[in-house]
């Protein structure tokens, strides 16, 4: 893959990845103002800042910046995960600089509005009182708070708490939005039919003038770890399916044995068919409506966990055999086609993503947020074949202990044992 770099003055540094014989173009901006940098017990202040920082700018009202991104025929949105806030954007790679204008307006010089605070403020709550409904939604809630410790960056959803979105002001989003929204450690990503100077250029005369600040204060995060398993079941009123969630504080993007890790989910749970757990527990057995696992990038110990739509009735069986397969991996139990279908997913679905623009921007920029290096994209199909058993099954025993699980269960009341 063609990829070129440069950092800017300011600590921006923009990624151009170009691919041949397309017109349109995917853009990400990914600052460092995700949950793992938010304000310790604030919950919900990046979010809550992204979200305002699309309703106008210091030149332009909400209406007239939305217009302008629709004249181009461009999609635009900003998203608040754990590790970064990202600006996702596309169009045609002739609009590309006009694109890159608009995005430098919002996030650099955004208004932060009294009213439209209060609309985003307005918007939230009502999503947190609709999740409040939602048996996925309070199961995650729940777990969290099962693993992670009040003030930890990810003991609340991305969304935040309902008392700090309904007590912030246009003030503090304004101070969180200077403190956090900076050009260091921040990354701009092109892929698309772009040529590569061009397209620098375009970054570079969009946000070259966005300010370099002062270094952040540092936030100490203790690591976690389950010392026995954890349950908890939330009624939801009026539900006639049950959410589960299985899962353990993973690790961070950076560490060395992530690839493996990344491996050892697809083993586990990952996918219906090409995984352990989804395969009995959905295909075999018929405990439920869906089974899949997701692994977290971050900086810190983000989510590992296996998520569950199950009948009440089979909740309890289905968590039982999801375990009992991940103790047959702990014990060693894992068989070469195990190992190497799960392989084969990953570097199948490595290739799908390579081939649009959004996919390609998206590889590079994990690549450049973890610093993972500039071979990344050539060694990381090798590492996931590289993987062997014996790492599965330490990756499983290290990080996925079965008798050291939390376990949240949202949805109607369970039966009662017989």
């Amino acid at each position: 893959m063609d990829v070129r770099r440069r950092t800017l003055a300011n600590g921006l540094r923009v990624v151009v990845a170009p691919i041949p014989g397309l017109r349109s173009v995917a853009v990400l901006l990914a600052i460092e103002a995700g949950q793992w940098f938010e304000p310790a017990g604030r919950p919900g202040i990046a979010r809550l800042c992204a979200l305002a920082m699309l309703r106008g700018t210091t030149t332009r009202d909400a209406k007239t910046w939305a217009d302008a991104i629709d004249a181009l025929g461009a999609s635009a949105r900003l998203d608040v995960g754990s590790h970064a806030a990202v600006f996702s954007a596309q169009s045609l790679g002739d609009d590309l600089g006009a694109l890159l204008d608009l995005m430098a307006d919002a996030v650099i010089r955004p208004a932060l509005a009294e009213g439209e605070v209060e609309l985003v403020r307005a918007q939230t709550l009502a999503q947190i009182e609709e999740d409040a409904r939602n048996t996925r939604a309070v199961a995650e809630r729940a777990w969290r708070e099962l693993v992670y410790p009040p003030g930890h960056p990810f003991h609340a959803r991305a969304i935040g708490d309902a008392a700090v979105v309904r007590s912030a002001t246009a003030e503090e989003i304004r101070g969180h939005h200077g403190q956090a929204i900076r050009p260091g450690g921040a990354v701009l990503v092109l892929a698309g039919g772009i040529d590569p100077e061009r397209a620098r250029a375009a970054g570079e005369r969009a946000f070259g003038a966005w300010e370099a600040k002062d270094g952040r204060t540092k936030r100490e995060v203790r690591s976690v770890a389950l010392a026995a398993a954890v349950r908890r079941l939330e009624v939801v009123p009026d539900k006639t399916q049950s959410d589960v969630i299985i899962g353990w504080p993973g690790l961070p993007r950076n560490d060395p044995r992530f690839v493996a890790a990344r491996v050892t989910n697809m083993v586990f749970a990952a996918d219906t068919f090409a995984s352990r757990a989804g395969h009995v527990v959905r295909d075999e057995l018929g405990l439920a409506y869906y089974v899949f696992s997701t692994i977290g990038a971050s900086r810190g110990q983000s989510p590992w966990t296996v998520r569950m739509g199950v009948n009440p009735q089979n909740v309890e069986r289905a968590i039982a055999v999801a375990l009992d397969e991940l103790r047959k991996i702990c014990d060693g139990q894992v068989a070469a086609e195990d190992l190497a279908l799960a392989q084969d997913k990953l570097v199948g679905e490595l290739d799908v993503v390579r081939e649009s623009p959004g996919g390609v921007a998206g590889l590079v920029l994990e690549a450049e947020l973890f610093d993972l290096g500039p071979d990344h994209f050539e060694r990381y199909p090798r590492e996931l074949r590289a993987v062997t058993r014996d790492q599965v099954v330490e990756t499983a025993r290290s990080f996925l202990p079965p008798d050291r699980h939390a376990l949240a269960i949202a949805g109607p009341p369970l039966p009662e044992a017989a």
